[in-house]
């Protein structure tokens, strides 16, 4: 992967979840350079901030290996809460659903792009959170998840295609959806995933529900970009049904240091070494048969 990289960007952008597909492709890639020393955060930021952005360079191969934060994909702005007649704040933030986020021009010109979203899309994480959806500078009080989320995707690909360099030569993944592990309770209401040992045998129907509709529209985005421009250099990377399996992957009660003791477990994102790894052994499965970077590797 190193090699097929040489001189080029590996970018990620989405959710918490994304980033930790982004942690796991930097260790694996670490794990195969000798001098670690040679691997620095191009701005010297720490790894962990969980804003903004973080780019990795891998100084012997010349290559930034990126992390951009957008749970949305599409820009979230904050604005001066607007109170409701009963002296409430009820709107905090817009949804631009037809806009990307600022840092988004960072995403240009990447060689491999992978996109994932999903966990945010949600009533908690939108309308009852105060972030309702705007379409140019309108607020639409009434528009449901469903059709927010589907045009927020159709900005992406109008996006993806009409930026020259990915639409030509780049690799466009849109990465599905993550399952959670949660038994009695949700995240915020004493659920659990703790003492979970063993992967599922299989799944149910009822728990593939969270995420069906998800899946659709984002697995019909990468289609309609594929039939406009660009072949099979975009990918929709499901990993859905494998990552269901994996009860048994999650941080739990065993959470990042300073985390409070009485903190909600974690359940949603994977332990590394683990699940995320076999999501980038499939995405590089992929390039390599597609030819990625064979003409530096041949050099």
């Amino acid at each position: 992967m190193l090699e097929r990289s040489r001189n080029g960007r590996i970018v990620f952008a989405g959710d918490s979840i994304g980033r930790n597909q982004w942690e796991s492709m930097l260790c694996m890639l670490a794990s195969a350079v000798p001098n670690g020393s040679r691997i620095y955060e191009h701005s010297g930021k720490p790894l962990s901030r969980h804003k903004g952005y973080l780019s990795m360079i891998f100084l012997d191969y010349n290559l930034s290996v990126e992390y951009y934060r957008a749970p949305m994909l599409v820009m979230v702005d904050r604005i001066p809460p607007v109170a409701s007649n009963k002296g409430a704040s009820v709107t905090r933030g817009a949804i631009r659903l037809d806009a990307l986020p600022r840092h988004a021009t960072r995403w240009a010109g990447a060689d491999v792009l992978v996109l994932n979203t999903g966990h945010w899309w949600n009533e908690h994480k939108t309308i009852k959170s105060g972030n309702y959806f705007m379409v140019g500078n309108r607020f639409n009080m009434k528009m449901d998840i469903k059709e927010a989320f589907r045009l927020s995707l159709q900005t992406v690909k109008d996006w993806a295609l009409s930026n020259p360099r990915l639409s030509t030569r780049g690799y466009l993944f849109f990465r599905s959806y993550s399952p959670s592990h949660y038994d009695n309770g949700t995240w915020d209401t004493g659920g659990s995933c703790a003492d979970q040992r063993d992967p599922l045998m299989m799944t149910t129907g009822e728990s593939n529900q969270e995420y069906s509709w998800i899946n659709t529209m984002i697995s019909s985005t990468a289609r309609g970009t594929i039939r406009q421009q660009m072949d099979n250099r975009v990918v929709f990377l499901n990993i859905t049904h494998m990552t269901a399996l994996r009860r048994d992957g999650h941080p739990s009660r065993h959470r990042e240091p300073g985390t409070p003791p009485d903190a909600p477990e974690d359940c949603s994102h994977w332990c590394l070494p683990g699940v995320p790894d076999a999501w980038n052994q499939v995405m590089y499965g992929h390039l390599v048969s597609t030819g990625y970077g064979m003409r530096l590797v041949k050099k």
